[in-house]
C-alpha cells in the first residue's frame, strides 16, 4: 500500500498511514510536503484505497503548490545564501557589526554570535509597542517573553503572560505589530471566535491580509534560524 502510494504521489517526502481513535478518515499535508492519512482504528483496507481514489486530484494538487512553493523558496533563500532577515530587510551577515535598537541604544553584533543581541533587539522592540497598543485595546497584560517556539508566533496565557516567538525578529514590523494585537486580544476573548476576530480587526482593519503575510514569509523562517547556529 505504501510503494503504491509513493508512486503515485513522487512530492510527497513522506507518506505517513495512522489508524487513530477518530470517526471519521482524514487528509492532513503539511508544509514539509508529508503527508498523512489518518484513518479509523480496524478501518477496512478497502475503504481505505477507496477514500484515497476519492481525494486523489487534492493530494496530487496541494502535493504540487507545495512542492513549487517551497522550490521558489529555496530559489529566494539561495539569492540570499549570505544574509540574514532583520525586521523583513535582508541584512549581510559578515557585514553585520551594530545595530541601533529601538531605544536608539546601540547593540555589538558578531556573524558569530547574532542570536543573543537579536532576541534583545526583537525583546526591545515589543516591550516598546505592547504597552502602547494595550492602552489603546483597553487591556493589560502580566509579562512579555521571548521563546524558541517554532510553531506558533505568539501565545497568551490563562493570566496574561504574552509569549512571542524569536522568529518575529525576521518579520516586518507591521507584522509584528499584528501578532502583538492578537495576543492582547486574548486577554479579553481566550478563544477564536468571531469577537475575538471583530476585535482584532478594530484595532489592526489589515489583520486578515497581515496574517496571510506572516504565513507567506515563514517558509523563509527555519532556514534562517539555522544560519544564526552555524
Amino acid at each position: 500500500m505504501l510503494k503504491a502510494l509513493k508512486d503515485s504521489y513522487p512530492f510527497a517526502r513522506a507518506i505517513h498511514i495512522q489508524h487513530k481513535a477518530i470517526k471519521y478518515p482524514r487528509l492532513i499535508i503539511k508544509a514539509d510536503l508529508s503527508l498523512f492519512v489518518r484513518v479509523p482504528l480496524r478501518f477496512p483496507m478497502q475503504e481505505l484505497q477507496a477514500f484515497i481514489r476519492k481525494h486523489h486530484k487534492w493530494i496530487e494538487s496541494t502535493l504540487l503548490k507545495l512542492h513549487d512553493c517551497n522550490a521558489h523558496t529555496q530559489s529566494i533563500l539561495q539569492a540570499h545564501s549570505d544574509e540574514i532577515l532583520i525586521f523583513g530587510s535582508w541584512q549581510r551577515l559578515s557585514s553585520l557589526t551594530s545595530f541601533y535598537s529601538h531605544a536608539q541604544s546601540l547593540l555589538t553584533l558578531s556573524p558569530q554570535n547574532l542570536k543573543a543581541p537579536l532576541k534583545s533587539i526583537l525583546l526591545d522592540y515589543i516591550c516598546s509597542r505592547a504597552p502602547q497598543i494595550a492602552a489603546t485595546m483597553g487591556v493589560q497584560y502580566q509579562s512579555i517573553k521571548i521563546t524558541n517556539a517554532l510553531t506558533r508566533f505568539g501565545s497568551c496565557t490563562y493570566d496574561n503572560r504574552l509569549f512571542f516567538s524569536f522568529m518575529l525578529i525576521f518579520a516586518p514590523k507591521e507584522l509584528i505589530d499584528y501578532v502583538i494585537i492578537h495576543e492582547l486580544a486574548h486577554i479579553r476573548y481566550k478563544n477564536h471566535s468571531q469577537d475575538f476576530w471583530d476585535f482584532v480587526q478594530r484595532y489592526c482593519p489589515n489583520a486578515k491580509t497581515h496574517r496571510a503575510q506572516l504565513r507567506k514569509h515563514a517558509k523563509f523562517y527555519p532556514a534562517l534560524l539555522q544560519r544564526l547556529s552555524l
